[in-house]
């Protein structure tokens, strides 16, 4: 390996490491303090950075937004992805799962509940990251769901694209519930029994 190759790839293993820690810390302040409420001072803090060096990555904080979302979606799609791929799970196997995994990241559902209710506002950043998200959400889900009744396995009488509406007003609702009031609110289990009166008999 050439000195000059091992450089560049020290130099982008140290910008990545600092990509990542910055990520981690804005997705906990914006969990917390919503975007507008979040500091970028603070962030490049609990980063371990300066300002500057933070800004180095993310211009601005925009940019910082759409980072921290692009990777929750990242790893929400390595889960999501066998949805849509044959098994021998029941149906709505992957989402009952993906709503049991969310109980165990509270920070990132609220960081999603929040700026989901922020970016009601057009004028938000991520105003069109989430009109794109709910949209292609309501086509996976459609068709996840349009398959299931071509094989029997869910109710026909209403259509695949008004349940797929519901599946995901049920996932959102639940999550913010639970975030007001984890012990009272069983959101895996109730889930679950939501899905058990989409299927047949």
């Amino acid at each position: 390996m050439q000195p000059n190759t091992k450089v560049r790839r020290t130099q982008a293993e140290r910008t990545r490491a600092s990509r990542e820690k910055i990520i981690s810390a804005a997705t906990q302040f914006f969990s917390q303090q919503g975007f507008h409420g979040a500091v970028m001072a603070e962030i490049a803090a609990s980063a371990g950075l300066t300002l500057p060096g933070l800004l180095h990555h993310f211009p601005n904080k925009n940019e910082l937004l759409m980072a921290v979302l692009a990777e929750r979606d990242r790893a929400d799609k390595l889960r999501f992805e066998p949805v849509t791929s044959p098994t021998h799970h029941p149906p709505l196997y992957h989402l009952i799962r993906q709503v049991e995994y969310n109980e165990t990241v509270p920070g990132l559902v609220q960081l999603f509940s929040i700026l989901v209710s922020e970016s009601a506002q057009i004028e938000h950043p991520a105003h069109g990251f989430f009109k794109q998200r709910y949209a292609t959400l309501r086509i996976t889900f459609t068709e996840l769901l349009r398959a299931a009744q071509q094989k029997g396995d869910i109710r026909t009488d209403i259509p695949a694209n008004q349940l797929a509406v519901m599946v995901i007003s049920m996932m959102d609702g639940l999550q913010i519930q639970w975030l007001l009031d984890p012990s009272d609110v069983e959101m895996r289990t109730t889930f679950e029994n939501f899905c058990r009166l989409m299927q047949t008999a």
